[in-house]
């Protein structure tokens, strides 16, 4: 029901014209109260319109899901994007991890290094955590989930 919305409003709207054009036949040009008009003039006419009405919901309903498809889309492409990014960054930051502990055990690392070291590793793996995060897909939310603070 969801995704036909537009059509089932547009079928309504339909409806409510029809029956406002009988109404107004009825009380502006007093003629008799006719749900099917007698006059095919008159018939016609209000076929048409009702025909574009309707046309006019179902086109508007198929280009909207166009959008929704293309977006849906996009979403999934990010998340299979940065979902890869942060398996290889994880990787790459776990290999640091282990680096740091190899060059620790010789004691060739200054303190002052491995705490930027240490930081770097940290603020990275925040960054990825909040680009992963991110759910309007656009570049402007996309460059703010990994701005520096």
């Amino acid at each position: 029901m969801k995704h036909r919305k537009i059509s089932i409003y547009a079928v309504i709207l339909s409806l409510i014209f029809w029956l406002v054009e009988s109404v107004i036949h009825r009380f502006i040009f007093s003629e008799a109260f006719e749900l099917i008009p007698s006059d095919l003039n008159e018939l016609w006419m209000r076929l048409v319109i009702v025909v574009l009405i309707i046309g006019f919901g179902l086109f508007a309903e198929s280009q909207t899901n166009k959008i929704v498809a293309a977006e849906s889309e996009k979403h999934e492409i990010f998340v299979a994007t940065v979902s890869s990014a942060q398996h290889i960054l994880n990787n790459l930051l776990n290999q640091l991890q282990l680096i740091i502990y190899d060059v620790d055990k010789a004691d060739k690392l200054s303190d002052e290094t491995r705490t930027h070291l240490e930081q770097s590793i940290r603020e990275s793996k925040e960054h990825i955590d909040k680009l992963s995060a991110v759910v309007e897909l656009n570049a402007e939310t996309i460059k703010e989930s990994v701005r520096p603070k």
